[in-house]
């Protein structure tokens, strides 16, 4: 199965359980959907990886209740649990599929369970920026939520001078560096840019501007 076919199928599932409006898609799917929303750009490149996160918010309202597991499992993926942390990774010879979250004022990262979701997720910084910076589409009868593209640039802007594996710092690099050349010269794209920059911590601005200089380029104005 083509693996972005593979990937609506589990997202149909998910939406079908009652759980998919409280996730987030984050990661090079997400270009995908912004081709979608704009036009196939080529600033934009489509997405050229096997991997998909999908980011869970922390505080689900107790009422939503759903055994991804068996989700997971219905559609073909073998599951692979790290011990004695317990993250679970779900792969299929077509698509790996990874559940984060974000670890809030917490100093480390650890693993956390949704009780509720029947699965645990990696807690990984910076996950704040899409949990609050995002926006839901639609593709087919699919209502997604993934990040506003301004807020998904600048979070690449962060992540790909934190990338231990080089390959994948380049990459971020890339789509960074796609995105801003994607904005230019559209006003409302670079207002909401500098708007999200704004509400930035400190520490976090700096890390942007780390960004942008692995990149050689400045924030569109």
């Amino acid at each position: 199965m083509e693996k972005f076919d593979l990937l609506i199928k589990v997202l149909r599932d998910l939406q079908t359980a009652g759980i998919l409006k409280h996730i987030v898609l984050v990661g090079s799917w997400c270009q995908d959907f912004y081709r979608h929303l704009y036009g196939n750009p080529v600033e934009i490149p489509a997405a050229r990886t096997l991997d998909a996160d999908l980011l869970i918010p922390r505080r689900l309202p107790s009422n939503v209740q759903g055994n991804i597991f068996e989700i997971m499992e219905k559609n073909r993926f073998a599951i692979e649990t790290d011990y004695p942390s317990g993250y679970q990774r779900f792969t299929h010879p077509d698509l790996k599929i990874e559940f984060l979250t974000d670890p809030g004022s917490k100093p480390d990262e650890q693993v956390y369970r949704f009780k509720q979701l029947g699965i645990t997720a990696q807690e990984l910084r910076y996950m704040a920026i899409p949990l609050t910076y995002r926006r839901t589409v639609t593709f087919d009868d699919l209502s997604l939520t993934i990040p506003e593209p301004e807020a998904f640039a600048l979070h690449k802007l962060i992540v790909c001078c934190l990338r231990k594996k080089p390959e994948k710092a380049v990459k971020d690099a890339e789509t960074a560096r796609g995105m801003l050349l994607f904005f230019e010269r559209k006003s409302h794209h670079v207002k909401r840019l500098h708007e999200i920059y704004a509400e930035f911590p400190r520490g976090w601005k700096k890390r942007v501007e780390n960004g942008l200089k692995k990149i050689g380029r400045e924030l569109p104005r």
